[in-house]
């Protein structure tokens, strides 16, 4: 070998300009480079070519190197198996599982939303019914199901953002066990009272409420319902002091309020439509962005001086965490198209719902922003938690 030359990992290198090659070298390699040192160092580590053949960290690197190779050989098959279902899907039916009752206003609108996305995507989306525990049994159930895009949730508000400050030892996290898909729905609540309340408007029931407080009490359809928390909400920011008297649904709150048994209810529109126009109830407010269509004498919330405050219960589709990116893009664009189409909008509005999609960041957005605003109304509120 030429003298002031040696030779790094088998390959040529100049001792003259070696300070360009330490610098990719770790301060122990770099010692063995130098030709100085590597006479006070163990002959087998010096980092040179001997009449023996190559050196110990050579074959180290070598096996190294094969290892990674036969590595990524086992791995190829499995992603592009993996890639392959995804470019596939969906190829069977899909199950959409809705934890709440057939016939109510979730459960309806996961069928308009499952015939668009059949005629999209080519294949049945079955909607499955497993209600209970306040819609905790189908979202258990979503929750455990695969992540291969065959199983997905049409949830509520309630379920999805609520029920993880209402309950104590929660089988799911809303956030770390979903995959965030995309809203589907705005259901506005609206503010109803019976006619023998003296008001007319929002500002003129406040007015009435502080100068007679105590003599009100208002309906829900149980405690931790959309309703119970949206009044609790209201009674928060305008320091108002009203009853609660909970029920065991929506219906039997409504009879009582149209019997004048209790004086206010926050409901849907749909559920209040008929009371409102026979003159059986007063409408108050909406929480809408805008006057609804069937109702368009009543004022939004922020028409009647109170920006801000939202009155309105969503839902939103959302699968097993874990579901590959692919599908999730796949389903959020196609709920977008669906949600867009003007039959399923009428569909929609028929149930007193709007229709809203969204990104699966802003879904996954607002449902923690939501967890957090129902979190602080549920503790001013000192509604205790509930054991499962």
């Amino acid at each position: 070998m030429a003298a002031g030359r040696s030779r790094l990992l088998g390959q040529p290198v100049d001792h003259a300009s070696g300070h360009r090659l330490r610098q990719y070298l770790s301060p122990a390699d770099a010692a063995y480079d130098d030709p100085g040192r590597c006479a006070v160092l163990p002959p087998c580590r010096a980092l040179t070519r001997t009449r023996a053949g190559t050196t110990k960290e050579t074959a180290i690197m070598k096996r190294r190197t094969l290892l990674g190779l036969t590595a990524a050989a086992a791995i190829a098959p499995v992603m592009q198996a993996a890639h392959a279902k995804e470019d596939n899907w969906p190829n069977r039916p899909v199950r959409m599982i809705v934890p709440f009752p057939a016939g109510g206003a979730t459960d309806i609108i996961a069928r308009i939303l499952a015939d668009r996305l059949s005629a999209s995507l080519g294949q049945s989306f079955i909607v499955d019914n497993r209600a209970g525990a306040s819609g905790i049994i189908g979202q258990e159930a979503a929750a455990r199901a695969p992540a291969d895009g065959y199983t997905l949730l049409l949830t509520g508000n309630g379920p999805h953002a609520v029920n993880i400050s209402l309950f104590e030892r929660m089988p799911y996290d809303p956030l770390k066990d979903f995959a965030q898909i995309s809203l589907t729905s705005i259901l506005p609540l609206v503010l109803n009272v019976h006619p023998s309340v003296p008001a007319r408007n929002l500002a003129e029931f406040i007015r009435w409420v502080k100068a007679n407080p105590g003599k009100l009490n208002y309906a829900s359809p149980g405690v931790g319902s959309p309703p119970n928390l949206t009044m609790e909400l209201l009674k928060s920011q305008q320091g108002l002091d009203i009853v609660h008297v909970p029920y065991k649904g929506s219906s039997l709150a409504l009879a009582d309020l149209i019997s004048g048994q209790v004086s206010v209810m926050f409901d849907n529109a749909l559920a209040s439509y008929q009371h409102i126009k026979s003159g059986k109830i007063r409408a108050l407010a909406v929480g809408a962005d805008q006057r609804l269509s069937s109702l368009p004498d009543v004022p939004t919330f922020v028409e009647s001086g109170m920006a801000g405050f939202e009155a309105y219960t969503w839902t939103a589709l959302v699968g097993p965490a874990g579901l590959p990116r692919a599908i999730i893009d796949r389903l959020a664009r196609e709920t977008a198209l669906a949600l867009a189409d003007t039959a399923v909008k009428e569909k929609l509005n028929a149930q007193g719902a709007i229709a809203a999609s969204s990104t699966p960041q802003e879904l996954e957005d607002k449902t923690r922003q939501e967890i957090r605003k129902w979190a602080g109304v549920i503790e001013q509120a000192h509604i205790p938690r509930v054991s499962l």
